[in-house]
């Protein structure tokens, strides 16, 4: 822990501080603005990041992240049109309250859940993710190589309405990631001759192009408008006058907090599912249920708390094991790699900074972003206003620039466009991105682990289930895959079909 204090001390520097408040201040003015969200801010960042300092890359990202969830908040109060799907069941009693004319109210109570379920996530990530990180140390290859197996399961089998889809798109992202010269091998692998295909598909180009480009193509051919007039805007004295009544709702935001966190952890499942949970639960346990959904100022506690708290969550399998929580985690291992980096275990022995400094910036990061929603909160509820079309050429100029300057290679921009197309084709066909993008980030961890194992067997796979670890998780991938199956066959045909 005297490491933790260490790097924590470190983040309260006036440059560390300026990373994050620039970060936060983003997320919250892109996650308010409908069909943006902080991904897609991300993106278009994580090319700069290259020329920046690998803490500083963290604490610029992991603001954005909270940030951009946080900010989804606005719209979805305000206008009835949540920013991100974080903040879906916002949606239902933040804007009933709205329309009843205390859309301050909610608006404080929105804020301060978020920031309370992020300090208490952020606690509970430096409990759990310190130890699990130091079991992790002692894995060998195929136990990494299992727990990758289970994180591309529990992705596809929990973080999306269709289990079949969600896999098949985590094994293209897989596939996508085997493309290029193999160095171990010495051999070209799928690129049926093209030079280009030869250097394989560069990081940045898969992700940006599979997250921001194709939310830009997306949007222009369905543009989201900034809703409605906006008829009275919250402001600070208002918010500020209502931030005490969140004491009057210790359980629900206790409770929310750790089903936000827990949740969080599972790869893949996402501040949706959070938000859903501790809504659900919140309704279950009230006294009030017929108020749920149409005004009731527990929901918005409830849904706030849990999928802020998702995000801490999120953090801890990134941070122990190195395989990312979420679709926004992929960028902050992106990062990491970027700088030479390998996410995982290691990464508390070789570079703690990073480690800790992940965990001190989270905490920081809502704090920063409770004191900026409350002190610019009309500020930030004019930014929906926005028109999408002054916005849509914007981003995208900055996602080609980004791509061409970080690798200084006009094909990348080309590869850029192709996956942007690509998430395109998989959003008509219902087929989820956040596996695809997540699987090409872990295949060429699987294939390593795997590969180094088989090596150290003389290419025998049978002496490899001798490990217990190993075995386990992959038991208890035969499980969870058992019960999606016979959730499935308990559906009628019409949905089995989807």
């Amino acid at each position: 822990m005297s490491q933790f204090a260490e790097t924590t001390l470190q983040l309260i520097q006036p440059a560390a501080l300026m990373w994050s408040l620039i970060g936060v201040a983003l997320g919250l003015v892109v996650g308010a603005i409908p069909g943006l969200g902080g991904g897609l801010l991300m993106a278009m960042i994580l090319p700069l990041t290259f020329s920046m300092e690998s803490l500083d890359a963290q604490i610029l990202l992991v603001g954005i992240y909270v940030g951009g969830v946080s900010g989804s908040m606005v719209s979805a109060i305000l206008l009835g049109v949540p920013g991100a799907p974080a903040a879906v069941m916002t949606t239902l009693d933040g804007h009933a309250m709205a329309r009843k004319g205390q859309a301050a109210r909610a608006m404080s109570l929105g804020i301060m859940g978020s920031a309370i379920g992020g300090l208490i996530a952020g606690a509970i990530l430096i409990v759990l993710a310190i130890p699990l990180a130091s079991v992790a140390l002692k894995f060998r290859n195929f136990d990494y190589f299992s727990f990758v197996v289970i994180g591309l399961v529990l992705i596809a089998f929990t973080g999306g309405n269709s289990p079949r889809l969600g896999l098949i798109a985590g094994l293209f992202g897989v596939f996508i990631s085997t493309v290029g010269f193999d160095s171990v091998g010495a051999v070209n692998r799928f690129t049926y001759g093209s030079p280009m295909l030869a250097n394989g598909f560069g990081l940045l180009p898969v992700l940006i192009g599979a997250y921001a480009v194709r939310q830009v193509l997306e949007d222009i051919q369905s543009p989201k408008g900034a809703g409605g007039k906006i008829e009275t805007l919250p402001n600070v004295s208002a918010v500020l006058r209502h931030a005490g009544t969140i004491i009057a709702f210790p359980f629900t935001l206790i409770r929310s907090a750790v089903i936000g966190t827990f949740v969080g952890i599972l790869p893949g499942v996402g501040p949706n599912v959070g938000a859903i949970m501790s809504y659900s639960a919140a309704q279950s346990l009230s006294k009030r249920k017929d108020e749920f959904g149409g005004g009731s100022e527990d929901a918005v506690v409830a849904a706030e708390t849990g999928n802020n708290a998702t995000v801490g969550g999120a953090l801890v399998p990134m941070l122990a094991l190195g395989i990312p929580g979420s679709g926004q985690d992929v960028f902050l291992m992106a990062a990491l790699i970027l700088h030479a980096i390998e996410p995982g275990p290691l990464l508390a022995i070789y570079h703690p900074e990073i480690f800790y400094g992940v965990m001190g910036t989270y905490l920081i990061a809502n704090i920063l972003m409770m004191i900026l929603m409350i002190f610019a909160i009309s500020w930030f509820a004019r930014v929906i206003r926005i028109p999408h079309n002054v916005l849509l050429p914007v981003v995208l100029a900055f996602c080609v620039i980004g791509v061409v300057a970080s690798s200084n290679r006009l094909e990348d921009a080309w590869i850029m466009l192709g996956f942007g197309l690509i998430g395109v084709a998989m959003a008509w066909g219902d087929i989820p991105v956040a596996p695809f993008v997540i699987g090409f980030i872990l295949g060429p961890m699987a294939e390593e682990r795997l590969r180094s194992s088989l090596m150290g067997t003389q290419g025998e796979i049978l002496p490899l289930f001798g490990h217990p670890i190993a075995v386990s998780v992959l038991i208890l991938c035969l499980v969870v895959i058992s019960v999606a199956i016979f959730r499935n066959m308990q559906t009628s045909p019409k949905d089995r079909s989807r």
